[in-house]
């Protein structure tokens, strides 16, 4: 079981995702605490062609194997629309942000939603809990789309969302609740937040921190499915803080060797 994080109150979760469309292909980047990852969706104009991607920085040795299922993206019609293959793939089988990072290119990769050269950036901070409240905001290419406080998982404020989920149940007041664009930003948000809550733990040393003490449900991403979480085990060097230093995101420095000592 992993021990609380001493350092836990002072800092911010960072993450952010570049999106780069063109006319054959839509190119997703994703960096955060605990990730760093790129994607390339490839299509013809009608059909996805190929999906691939970049495993930079992850938290268990078994992620790098999730680029493989992203081959179920291969053959769907860009005119079928994202919910389509939401409806008929298994998330749970992914990685969840592979899988995010894909769904986000097929909805940007159909002509008619984004132009070629469509360029998009999405900065998202999610605070520190402090006296019982979660700060969290997204920005689009620089501009605030989303400010939410944040108590006991529910929406604190806007008061026009108050008391709604932000773990299960999210998506459906928020499919409601928003238009295309502000969808897609909330549902961005809504994930870091997820993946912030990791900030609460410190998994140092990894090795006796594997993938099976996390008491998971099994199917809540690739590496925590049964015949895969038995042998997830920690990535060392790959946890990184970007409190004061937003600026390195998408940078996807390197992860620093162990040396072992003699």
């Amino acid at each position: 079981m992993a021990k609380p994080n001493l350092r836990y109150g002072n800092g911010v979760f960072r993450r952010r995702i570049r999106l780069r469309a063109d006319d054959r292909l839509v190119a997703v980047e994703l960096e955060d605490g605990n990730h760093g990852f790129r994607l390339r969706l490839h299509h013809d104009g009608h059909v996805v062609t190929d999906v691939d991607a970049d495993t930079v920085r992850h938290p268990f040795g078994t992620c790098t194997e999730a680029v493989r299922p992203l081959r179920q993206f291969v053959g769907h019609r860009l005119a079928d629309g994202a919910k389509a293959l939401r409806d008929r793939l298994d998330p749970g089988t992914h990685c969840t942000h592979l899988f995010d990072m894909a769904m986000l290119a097929v909805n940007h990769a159909s002509q008619h939603k984004t132009r070629a050269g469509t360029a998009i950036d999405y900065e998202m901070a999610v605070h520190d809990e402090a006296a019982g409240l979660t700060r969290a905001e997204i920005r689009r290419n620089g501009a605030l789309v989303h400010a939410w406080q944040i108590r006991s998982h529910r929406v604190a404020s806007p008061a026009v969302h108050q008391g709604q989920p932000m773990m299960r149940g999210f998506h459906a007041w928020a499919s409601a609740a928003f238009g295309a664009a502000e969808l897609e930003a909330a549902a961005a948000l809504q994930r870091a937040y997820f993946v912030a809550q990791s900030r609460r733990f410190d998994f140092d040393p990894p090795e006796a921190n594997p993938g099976s003490a996390d008491g998971m449900a099994h199917g809540s991403c690739y590496s925590y499915n049964q015949g895969v979480v038995e042998r997830a085990f920690r990535s060392a060097g790959t946890v990184r803080d970007f409190t004061h230093t937003a600026d390195k995101l998408l940078r996807f420095e390197p992860v620093a060797t162990r040396v072992p000592h003699d």
